[in-house]
C-alpha cells in the first residue's frame, strides 16, 4: 500500500507544479504579447490560465489537507491529554471527508449540467466549462481520500503527535 501512495504523490507533485508552471508560463506569456505585440490575440490565455491554476489548488489542497499542513487552532489541543486529543483530530478528519465527499457530490452536479448544457468560455477557445467544474468533484475526492490514509495513519500510529508529548 506504501508502494501505491508514494506512486500517487508522485504523480499529483508532478502535475501540480506543471499546472503551476504553466499557468505561469501562459500569464507571462500573454502580458508580453498584450504590450509588445499588439496584432497578436491571447484573449484566451486568461481562460487556460485559471483554469490551471484552479485544477493545481484543488489538487495541492488535497495534498497539504492529507500531510497535515493546512492551517488549524491547535491551542485546545496542545493542553489536552493524548487519548482525547486523538478523538479530536479522528473527529475533525471525519468531518473532513464527509465535507469532501459531499462537495464530490454536489461537483459531479454541476460538471453533468455544465456538460449537458455545453457550457464554454467567452474566449476564441470556447473551451468547455464542465473541465473547470471538474477540478471541484476530482480534488474534494482525493481530500477526502488524502484525509482517510492520514486518519488511518493516525489510528495505527504511523503518524506522531505534533505536540512532541508522547504518541496519541
Amino acid at each position: 500500500m506504501n508502494r501505491a501512495l508514494a506512486v500517487i504523490d508522485a504523480f499529483e507533485k508532478v502535475l501540480i507544479a506543471t499546472f503551476a508552471a504553466l499557468a505561469l508560463l501562459l500569464a507571462c506569456m500573454a502580458m508580453t504579447a498584450r504590450y509588445l505585440l499588439a496584432d497578436v490575440t491571447l484573449d484566451w490565455a486568461f481562460d487556460v490560465t485559471i483554469f490551471l491554476t484552479i485544477w493545481a489548488t484543488f489538487l495541492a489542497g488535497a495534498r497539504i489537507a492529507g500531510e497535515g499542513g493546512h492551517v488549524r487552532v491547535d491551542t485546545l489541543l496542545a493542553i489536552m491529554p493524548a487519548r482525547l486529543r486523538l478523538i479530536f483530530v479522528v473527529a475533525a478528519s471525519l468531518a473532513g471527508i464527509a465535507l469532501g465527499l459531499f462537495l464530490f457530490w454536489s461537483g459531479i452536479l454541476v460538471v453533468e449540467q455544465a456538460y449537458r448544457w455545453d457550457e464554454r468560455t467567452a474566449s476564441t477557445l470556447r473551451l468547455p466549462l464542465w473541465i473547470y467544474y471538474a477540478s471541484l468533484p476530482v480534488g474534494t475526492l482525493l481530500l477526502a481520500f488524502h484525509l482517510l490514509v492520514r486518519t488511518i495513519k493516525t489510528l495505527t500510529g504511523q503518524v506522531r503527535d505534533e505536540f512532541g508529548k508522547h504518541e496519541f
